[in-house]
């Protein structure tokens, strides 16, 4: 019998943190069947051995094959499933009502995508050591760039970090185009098309990075800037010189590295790097990573 919800991931070479997300999942209470999918995209075979005895399936690509975009629509080409979550490897359930109260929405015809919540986690998880600073109450994500975008194409903004959408929906919708924020992308084919967003406060999972290196950190926000431009998102001298000079967001900083709680140069320098990283990617980077 083929399963109801297909929940997948996409995972290169990772930490223990895989092992308590695969704990997790297989905790979950619902009330319907599920597989679990899987990309990999990593060079090793210790995680790949890692993952075998507790998934469904799993598609292997080289690392230099993988698209965001592209790689997403690969996965949930082969879910069975009539519903599809994606996850991230870093991010952890809160509860194991969590799959439940993600899917139920659209078991119920009450939405066709349906968003869970994000939260940063406590500072003392032992899931996720020197996480991010910036994480916490979504300043990383402070800067301007998607304002516009959420004017447009909704409320709150997808995130494929804890999403779950009928099958249907992306056969119509899909990733491909964007090799960063695919979930934005999707988000702006979805709401064009009219199907039916929810955000669920109760399906709640735990997220978060650690960026202890200035370059580590660059990247990734280069990446985004890349990704809003191929969702046709402009991120000009305009928004850089408007972000870069948040007196607010620098005041912030100087009380954080007062309190000690700053513990890197990519913690101290962020409201900095961030508008100046956006910017390149957005007008000079071709290619993630």
């Amino acid at each position: 019998m083929k399963p109801l919800i297909s929940v997948t991931i996409m995972i290169r070479d990772t930490g223990p943190i895989l092992d308590e997300l695969l704990k997790r999942l297989a905790a979950q209470d619902i009330k319907w069947s599920y597989e679990l999918v899987v990309l990999y995209f990593g060079k090793g075979r210790k995680t790949l051995k890692r993952l075998i005895p507790h998934v469904s399936r799993i598609i292997q690509i080289r690392p230099e094959e993988f698209d965001c975009g592209r790689s997403r629509d690969l996965v949930c080409s082969l879910a069975l499933g009539k519903y599809i979550v994606t996850l991230s490897v870093d991010a952890l359930p809160v509860d194991e009502s969590w799959l439940q109260e993600l899917i139920s929405p659209l078991v119920f015809n009450k939405a066709d995508v349906v968003q869970g919540e994000l939260r940063c986690p406590n500072s003392d998880d032992p899931n996720y050591p020197n996480f991010f600073y910036w994480e916490n109450n979504y300043i990383l994500y402070y800067s301007s760039e998607e304002k516009r975008f959420l004017k447009k194409y909704g409320d709150f903004g997808f995130s494929c970090v804890n999403l779950a959408f009928r099958k249907k929906v992306w056969e119509n919708s899909r990733f491909t185009g964007a090799s960063y924020c695919e979930d934005k992308l999707f988000q702006k084919r979805v709401f064009k098309a009219g199907y039916v967003s929810v955000y669920n406060p109760k399906a709640v999972m735990l997220h978060a990075h650690s960026y202890t290196k200035v370059k580590k950190l660059f990247q990734r926000i280069a990446n985004e800037g890349l990704g809003w431009k191929e969702v046709g998102e402009n991120y000009g001298i305009g928004l850089l010189l408007k972000d870069f000079f948040r007196i607010d967001m620098h005041l912030l900083a100087i009380n954080a590295f007062f309190k000690k709680r700053l513990k890197y140069n990519s913690e101290i320098l962020f409201f900095f790097i961030r508008p100046i990283a956006l910017y390149w990617g957005n007008k000079f980077r071709k290619t993630i990573y």
